[in-house]
């Protein structure tokens, strides 16, 4: 039965030096097409001008011919063999080996092909990608020039309101500036919502890991909003579990940040009832702890579809949301954000004309080394360094240095103001002074320019702690300054207390 395959796949014949078939010597295939006594040239034309060519007893190979056999063409390989008298013919059948040659080569060309538009496509997408980097840069970029060009006048704004409300006025006029703190504050978190949303985006955003006192926190929550929602149909309600630890590690800023941005959300979509905000424990061991924060509302309620979008950034779920609450959308998308960077989790379940719930689980590491330095802070406070000091002040807004002129007099420092880093350079190599700050962006000769010019006032301000004053307060910013010799960073705006706190540590440090 093998045999029998074999032969199918093969003839061996032989003819005269005329062509014409002498013998079937062996073999199956295309048997009916050759004939005794006619021309091997009726199945193979091929031969025609090859045979008489031929040289004596040596081997000939024709690859890659093509038989008519029944109607259907096959691919051949001949083997010939010319001697005196007669040619011996030996064909094989290998249609089978060149079909799958030939879908190999075609395989082949096609890897080639294909390996040819990807390197394309990624010399393409190595272009886009370097365009979208740069697109990033830029907008990082354009982003803290923004935010240092916002938050200039916005520490005027908060910085005048807060030296108006040491005057004495009347009760309304203290209303007024209450109201106008609170919209100072809320374009403060509009600014770092922007920015934040950026830094996340870019991969840039670093959390602190630092001990936080969860109850102080909703303290604190409670007091931001005593006074600022009082004309409101709501009723404010928070609730901090006694099983929790009293101290945790993370980041206390973006914990507030996170809970006012819910609680803000709720207060926008309640007219008229209650806004809850609940802290409770899930799991606790020696060294972590699990931690739930909920915020309630019993406003108007969402649809499933519109609590699956919630968190998507400029998301408005009705088409004049952002008319009637006037947000920018950015809130639950940061909210969401950051929570993930907490390795939290975030949900929301909600019910129309019931209300809303946005549930957040937080891990948090827990460590015994914690103490409460309370008594050292208020021993740090109580004693004023600032008095009495020398400290120059280099800042190109008027009235920035107008603020800060006001509490240095407070505080009964003495002080020098200049508008620019050229005059504070020349104020340096002049006189020695306790403390130097300095705005970043100015003319002539900005904050960082001068700074790292420190063989012009080596001599007078060597040991002097020099601090910046800036709008670009992330944490890669401020990591900036601190490598290229800033002692340490005032970030607008700042209230006084803040202010005068910085100089303190500052000048405490040098005694």
């Amino acid at each position: 039965m093998t045999i029998s395959k074999i032969e199918h796949f093969f003839i061996e014949v032989t003819t005269n030096h005329a062509a014409v078939v002498t013998k079937i010597v062996s073999g199956k295939f295309a048997f009916n097409e050759f004939e005794l006594h006619q021309s091997i040239y009726a199945v193979c034309p091929f031969l025609e001008g090859t045979l008489e060519a031929l040289k004596i007893n040596d081997p000939f190979l024709m690859e890659a011919m093509v038989v008519v056999s029944d109607n259907k063409e096959y691919n051949v390989d001949v083997e010939l063999l010319k001697s005196d008298k007669e040619v011996f013919v030996l064909i094989h059948n290998r249609t089978n080996v060149y079909k799958y040659a030939s879908q190999l080569n075609q395989n082949r060309n096609d890897l080639f092909f294909l390996k040819r538009e990807l390197n394309e496509k990624n010399i393409e997408l190595d272009k886009l990608r370097k365009i979208a980097d740069k697109a990033n840069e830029e907008k990082s970029r354009f982003l803290a020039m923004m935010s240092h060009e916002v938050r200039n006048p916005l520490n005027v704004i908060l910085g005048y309101t807060e030296l108006i409300n040491e005057e004495e006025v009347s009760k309304k006029v203290k209303e007024h500036l209450k109201y106008l703190t609170i919209s100072g504050k809320n374009l403060k978190v509009i600014v770092d919502d922007i920015l934040d949303l950026s830094r996340v985006e870019a991969g840039k955003l670093q959390l602190s890991n630092s001990p936080i006192e969860l109850i102080a926190i909703i303290e604190q929550l409670k007091n931001n909003y005593k006074s600022s929602h009082r004309d409101l149909d709501i009723n404010l309600m928070f609730s901090c579990s006694k099983k929790l630890p009293k101290f945790v590690l993370g980041d206390d800023v973006r914990l507030l940040q996170i809970l006012t941005n819910l609680i803000n959300n709720s207060i926008k979509f309640t007219q008229k009832g209650t806004v809850s905000t609940f802290v409770d424990l899930i799991s606790l061991d020696k060294k972590n702890v699990k931690i739930s924060f909920k915020v309630t509302d019993t406003g108007r309620g969402m649809t499933k579809s519109q609590a699956a979008s919630v968190f998507e950034e400029y998301q408005q779920n009705e088409l004049d949301d952002n008319r009637i609450h006037k947000g920018a959308g950015l809130g639950l998308a940061i909210v969401k954000r950051l929570v993930s960077a907490m390795n939290g989790t975030i949900s929301v379940t909600s019910k129309i004309d019931v209300g809303t719930t946005f549930q957040i689980d937080i891990p948090f590491q827990i460590d015994d080394s914690i103490f409460d330095e309370e008594n050292l802070s208020e021993e740090i406070i109580e004693k004023n360094y600032i008095v009495g000091s020398k400290i120059l002040v280099a800042d190109d807004n008027f009235l920035n240095r107008t603020i800060v002129a006001h509490i240095l007099k407070k505080e009964k420092a003495n002080y020098t103001l200049v508008k620019d880093g050229l005059e504070a350079l020349l104020e340096m190599q002049k006189e020695t002074f306790d403390l130097v700050l300095l705005d970043i962006n100015m003319p002539n000769l900005s904050g960082e320019d001068l700074i790292k010019q420190k063989l012009a006032y080596q001599k007078s301000n060597s040991k002097t702690p020099i601090l910046a004053l800036t709008g670009n307060s992330s944490v890669q910013d401020i990591k900036g300054y601190l490598k290229i010799g800033f002692k340490d960073v005032i970030p607008k705006p700042f209230t006084s207390v803040q202010f005068v706190s910085l100089l303190n540590k500052n000048l405490s440090s040098k005694v």
